[in-house]
C-alpha cells in the first residue's frame, strides 16, 4: 500500500474510534434529545419542504437507513415516521455485493427487515426495489463530517460508490448527512474516491456544500 494511502486509512480509523467513543459516552436522555432536535431540523430543511411540490413526483421518496443502537448512532426513524405520516414513501438500503452500485433500496415495513451484511437490519431481497431515479432524498450515515461536506463512513465505500453513480444534473437526489453536532470536525480525511454530501444536519445546525452554515 502506498504510504499516503496508509496514512489516510490510519487517519480515518482514528477518527472512527474517537467518534465511536464520543457517541457511546452520551447519556440516553441526551441521545434522545439530540435525535429529536436533528430530525426536527431535517424536517424543516428547505430541500425537504420542496419534495412535496416537485412537478414530476406524485409522492416524494426518501431513502433512510437503520441506525445501529449498539454504536449509539443517531437514529433517523423520527424523521422517517414524519415522512410516512405526511404521505411520503420511505425506502431502506440493502447490500448486494454483486450489483452496481452495491446499495439497493426497497420499500418495506420494519417488521419485514432481517439481518444482512455486517449484521445490520436490511430489507429482504424479494421486497419491492425502488430505482435510484425515483429517489428524491438520500440520508447518509457517518462517523464524522466537515463543513465542506466530506465524510468518514464505515469504510466500505458504499455511499461513495452510490454518489458516483448519480447523475450530476440538478434533478439527482439530495445527499443529506445526519449526525450529532460533535461529529462535525475541522476536516475529514478524504481520498480521490470519497464523495461529499450536499448538506449535513445536526441537532444544532445545518451545513451545506458549498459552505453555508445556518
Amino acid at each position: 500500500m502506498d504510504p499516503s494511502d496508509e496514512r489516510l486509512t490510519s487517519e480515518k480509523q482514528n477518527l472512527r474510534r474517537q467518534m465511536s467513543a464520543a457517541r457511546e459516552a452520551l447519556a440516553p436522555q441526551s441521545r434522545r434529545e439530540a435525535t429529536r432536535a436533528a430530525c426536527d431540523r431535517l424536517a424543516a430543511l428547505g430541500e425537504v419542504e420542496t419534495l412535496w411540490s416537485l412537478p414530476d413526483r406524485a409522492t416524494p421518496v426518501v431513502a433512510g437507513y437503520m441506525a445501529v443502537p449498539a454504536k449509539a448512532e443517531l437514529d433517523p426513524e423520527p424523521f422517517l415516521a414524519w415522512v410516512r405520516a405526511k404521505g411520503g414513501r420511505v425506502v431502506l438500503p440493502r447490500v448486494d455485493r454483486n450489483a452496481s452500485p452495491r446499495l439497493r433500496f426497497h420499500e418495506v415495513e420494519n417488521e419485514e427487515l432481517r439481518f444482512g451484511a455486517f449484521g445490520l437490519l436490511e430489507p429482504d431481497a424479494g421486497s419491492p426495489e425502488v430505482p435510484l431515479a425515483e429517489i428524491d432524498l438520500i440520508l447518509v450515515p457517518g462517523f464524522a463530517f466537515d463543513e465542506g461536506g466530506r465524510r468518514v463512513g464505515w469504510g466500505g465505500g458504499y455511499y461513495d460508490e452510490l454518489a458516483r453513480c448519480l447523475s450530476p444534473a440538478a434533478s439527482r437526489p439530495c445527499l443529506a448527512g445526519l449526525a450529532y453536532d460533535f461529529q462535525i470536525v475541522d476536516r475529514c480525511p478524504a481520498g480521490a474516491a470519497d464523495r461529499e454530501v450536499d448538506v449535513v444536519v445536526t441537532d444544532r445546525r445545518v451545513l451545506r456544500h458549498p459552505l453555508e452554515v445556518r
